[in-house]
């Protein structure tokens, strides 16, 4: 059963991933290209070119989980971020969630925020708002 909660960190990779990659295509990804150990229990998110997909990669319970949404009608929102130059941003659990959802921000052109582990549980939900 996927159990994702707020109790997870969460890391958004902006890199273009060829979605073909499966279980062990984005591990070795994710020790490669972003240098993080892909066994902690950390979450990871990926987006397809065209935003019609979202992939969901984490370890739990000494196993892997990937997990995917395909849109068919809509697209998911591009996640646009201050430092367009990295690989990965850690966000918050409700970011995912508006990222999963589809809940588009009121204004098109503001950026995510890198969460910060030290954030309250009120700054967490206005950061997308």
């Amino acid at each position: 059963m996927i159990n994702l909660s707020g109790k997870f960190r969460y890391f958004l990779c902006t890199d273009n991933v060829t979605l073909r990659f499966r279980h062990r295509g984005l591990r070795e990804y994710i020790k490669g290209k972003l240098h993080r150990d892909p066994c902690n229990g950390d979450v990871y998110i990926f987006l397809s070119r065209d935003l019609s997909r979202l992939r969901v990669y984490y370890f739990h319970h000494n196993g892997e989980i990937l997990t995917e949404k395909i849109l068919h009608a809509h697209r998911f929102t591009h996640p646009i971020f201050l430092d367009e130059g990295k690989h990965v941003y850690h966000i918050s659990w409700s970011s995912f969630v508006y990222l999963l959802e589809g809940i588009i921000r009121k204004e098109k052109d503001e950026y995510f925020d890198e969460y910060e582990e030290d954030a309250t549980d009120g700054d967490e939900l206005q950061e997308l708002v």
